[in-house]
C-alpha cells in the first residue's frame, strides 16, 4: 500500500503556504499511476497555486515492487535521514532476499526501477555505464556530468544509455552489446566482497572502485 502525507510548503517566491501531497511510500504493484510518474520524472513536480512558481520538491520516498522483489529508498542529498541506522536484516526479516538500494535523486530512482524491471544487475549496469562514459568523454572532448540507463533489448542485443555532457543541452545516446554487460558481471563477481542485505548505494563511485581493483589484479 502506498503512503501519502500532507504538509505545508512555503513558496520560495511569494512566501505563501501551500498544502502539498507527498508520497513517502509507493507500492508499484497497487499504484501503477505513481510508478508512471516516477518514470516520467513528474512525481516531485511542485507548483504554487498562488503565483505559479514551479520547482522540483524532492523528499524521502520508499519505492517497493513486491513482484520484482526490490525496494529503492530515495534520500535527497543533505537529508537528515540516515540509512545506516536502519538495520533492515535484523528488524525486518520478512524483507530478506529483497534487493534494497538507496538513491539521492529522482533520476537515479527512475534508473533503478528500469534496471530491476529489466531483471538486470545494477552493479553490472553501473560498470558498463562507467566504461562508456570514459569513451564518450574521450571522443567528445567534454566531461560527462551524468549518465543513466535507458533500456535493454535482448532481441536486438542492445543496452542503451543517455549521457549528459558539460555545456550541452541535449543528452548523447550510446548503446552497447550484452557481451559488455556480461563482462561487467564477471568483473563484479571477481572484485566484489560480501553483499549486504541492507539499503546500499550502487553508483558510479562504486563502479570506479571495482574497476580500479580489477586493474590491479
Amino acid at each position: 500500500m502506498s503512503t501519502q502525507v500532507n504538509k505545508d510548503v512555503c513558496c520560495p517566491q511569494c512566501g505563501k503556504p501551500v498544502r502539498t501531497k507527498m508520497w513517502t511510500g509507493i507500492s508499484a504493484d497497487t499504484e501503477p499511476a505513481l510508478r508512471q510518474k516516477v518514470l516520467d520524472e513528474t512525481l516531485f513536480d511542485w507548483q504554487c497555486p498562488h503565483c505559479g512558481y514551479q520547482a522540483e520538491l524532492v523528499y524521502p520516498c520508499l519505492y517497493h515492487d513486491k513482484a520484482k522483489k526490490f525496494m529503492i529508498y530515495l534520500v535527497p542529498e543533505g537529508s537528515e535521514q540516515d540509512l545506516k541506522k536502519v538495520e533492515v536484516d535484523t528488524r525486518f526479516p520478512q524483507l530478506s532476499g529483497v534487493q534494497k538500494r538507496a538513491v539521492t535523486s529522482p533520476m537515479e530512482l527512475k534508473e533503478k526501477v528500469l534496471i530491476f524491471e529489466a531483471d538486470l544487475d545494477d552493479v553490472g549496469v553501473e560498470l558498463v555505464k562507467t566504461g562508456l562514459a570514459a569513451i564518450v568523454e574521450e571522443k567528445q572532448g567534454k566531461a560527462v556530468e551524468a549518465g543513466c540507463f535507458c533500456f535493454a533489448n535482448p532481441a536486438t542485443d542492445r543496452m542503451g544509455f543517455l549521457f549528459f555532457l558539460e555545456g550541452e543541452a541535449n543528452p548523447l545516446k550510446k548503446a552497447t552489446r550484452f557481451a559488455t554487460y556480461q563482462k561487467a558481471l564477471e568483473i563484479n563477481a571477481q572484485c566484489s566482497g560480501a553483499q549486504s542485505d541492507d539499503f546500499t548505494h550502487v553508483d558510479s563511485r562504486l563502479a570506479a572502485r571495482l574497476l580500479e581493483k580489477y586493474q590491479r589484479l
